[in-house]
C-alpha cells in the first residue's frame, strides 16, 4: 500500500469515526424514556467497535482491548436485566472499562500524531475525534468519582434527580465533563472537594494542552497546501 492510499484511508476512517461521535454526542444529549434509551445503547455500542477498529491497529492493542471492550458491552447490556441492588455495582464497572479504553484511544492517537507529525487531514481528523473521545473519557471519569463520592460534587437540585438513572446520569456528567475541557464552567454541577476538585483542574489543563495540539494540526495542514502549487500537480 502506498503512504498516498494509507493516507487517504487513514482520513476516511476518521471522517466517518468523527461523524459517528457526533451522532452519539447529539442522541446522548437528547435521550428520552423507553425504547430510545435501547437505541442509544446500541449505538454507543456500534461507536466502541468504532473507535476499536480506527484507532487500534496494532496487532497486541487490538487484542487487549478487544477483550475490554466485550466486557465492557456485556456489562452495559446486563444492567437492562439485573436486580436493582446491583445497578451501583455494575455501572462503576462500566464506567470504569468505559473509562480506560476511551483513554487509551486517547493515548494511542497523541502518540501516533507525535511519532508521524506529518501534516494530513487525516492527523486532523484524529485530532478532533481524540479531542471528543477524551470529553467522553473525563465523563467517564467524573461519573466514577461521582459513584464513589456523591458528596464531591454539588449538584443543583433542579437536576438532582437525573443522578439515579445511569442514562441521565452519563448524559449530565457529558455536558459537565466538555464544560470542563473547554475550561467555560457548569454551574449546575460544581466540585466541592477532592476528588472532584482535582478532576477539574486536571481537566481544564488537559482541554488547554489538547486545543494546542489540534490548533497545530490545523496550521500544519494549511501550510502544507500553501507549499503545493499548481505546477507541483
Amino acid at each position: 500500500m502506498t503512504s498516498g492510499t494509507a493516507a487517504g484511508l487513514r482520513q476516511r476512517k476518521y471522517g466517518v469515526l468523527l461523524a459517528l461521535l457526533c451522532i452519539a454526542l447529539a442522541i446522548e444529549m437528547a435521550i428520552a424514556p423507553g425504547a430510545e434509551r435501547v437505541f442509544s445503547d446500541a449505538f454507543n455500542t456500534i461507536l466502541a467497535f468504532a473507535i476499536w477498529f480506527v484507532v487500534f491497529e496494532r496487532a497486541r492493542e487490538r487484542s487487549v482491548m478487544a477483550a475490554i471492550l466485550v466486557v465492557a458491552v456485556a456489562i452495559n447490556w446486563a444492567r437492562y436485566f439485573a436486580a436493582a441492588h446491583l445497578d451501583h455495582a455494575l455501572s462503576l464497572a462500566d464506567q470504569t472499562l468505559a473509562s480506560f479504553l476511551l483513554w487509551s484511544a486517547v493515548y494511542v492517537i497523541l502518540r501516533d500524531l507525535f511519532r508521524t507529525p506529518t501534516a494530513g487531514a487525516g492527523n486532523v481528523l484524529g485530532a478532533i475525534c481524540g479531542y471528543l473521545i477524551a470529553g467522553e473519557a473525563w465523563a467517564r471519569v467524573n461519573g466514577i468519582a461521582y459513584l464513589l463520592v456523591p458528596s464531591a460534587y454539588s449538584i443543583n437540585p433542579e437536576i438532582a434527580a437525573l443522578l439515579p438513572d445511569w442514562h441521565d446520569r452519563v448524559a449530565l456528567f457529558t455536558y459537565y465533563a466538555f464544560a470542563q475541557v473547554l475550561t467555560l464552567g457548569y454551574s449546575d454541577v460544581t466540585p466541592v472537594r477532592a476528588p472532584a476538585t482535582t478532576l477539574s483542574l486536571f481537566a481544564a489543563l488537559f482541554g488547554v494542552f489538547y486545543t494546542a495540539v489540534v490548533v497545530t494540526q490545523f496550521v500544519g495542514l494549511a501550510q502544507s497546501r500553501k507549499r503545493v502549487s499548481p505546477d507541483d500537480k
